[in-house]
Parts: structure tokens; sequence; C-alpha cells
């Protein structure tokens, strides 16, 4: 092997390496994707998530204690992953919960006209009558 080839090897080796080295290292805590889900949490249970859409807070209460616990374990890429999924379910809670509300709201204004043309009519048909 002549020394320019060992340097082209060189040049191509060491990169190499380092880039596997670097892969093979360990990911960082998701420190940030984990307050990411702990907020969304928060802000879907003041929204009312657990009255509108108990099933999807439920699901990002679990995936963000799942989170916690790998992140304890270093575990870092799952605690990511669980944390971006707690951070969803609970968007998808505040989702649903405004739709329930906004039902909510729909169906009590319905009532109300309901209730107003039924006044209406009463009142039209006692004027009717002489």
């Amino acid at each position: 092997m002549t020394s320019r080839s060992r340097k082209i090897h060189a040049r191509v080796a060491i990169p190499l390496a380092l880039l596997l080295l670097q892969a093979c290292s360990p990911t960082r805590p998701p420190v940030e994707d984990l307050a990411a889900a702990s907020r969304g949490l928060a802000s879907a249970r003041s929204a009312g998530a657990s009255t509108y859409a108990a099933a999807e807070y439920r699901s990002a209460g679990q995936r963000f204690d799942q989170a916690q616990a790998a992140e304890a374990h270093k575990d870092y890429d799952v605690a990511t992953q669980l944390a971006r999924e707690s951070a969803a379910d609970s968007e998808l809670a505040i989702a649903k919960t405004r739709a329930g509300k906004a039902r909510e709201a729909v169906d009590k204004l319905r009532r109300d006209n309901a209730n107003m043309d039924r006044d209406l009519t009463e009142h039209a048909s006692t004027e009717a009558q002489p």
C-alpha cells in the first residue's frame, strides 16, 4: 500500500469511525419533550379533557408516565417517542374537548330557540282569539 493510498484510507476511515462512534453514543435526555408533554397534560386538564375526552386524556397521562420511566432507565429514544405521543394525545384531547363544549353550546341554543318558538306560537295563538 502506498503512502498516498494510506492517506486516502485515513481520510475515509477516520470520519467514518467518528460517525459510527457518534451513532452508538447515548442520546441526550428528552428534557424539552417531557416538558412539552407535561404542559400538554396540564392544558388538557384545565380544558376539561377528563370529562369530554377521557380516553385520550388517560392515554396522554399513561404515555407521559411511561416516558418518565424510560428516561429514568436512560432509554432516551423511547422516552422521547413516548413524550411526543403523550403531547399528541393531549392535543387530541383538547381538540375533542373544544368540540364537545361547542356541541353542548349548540344544543343549548337549539333548546332555547325551540322554547322561544313555542312561546311565540302560544302568544300568537292567544292574541288571535277574540
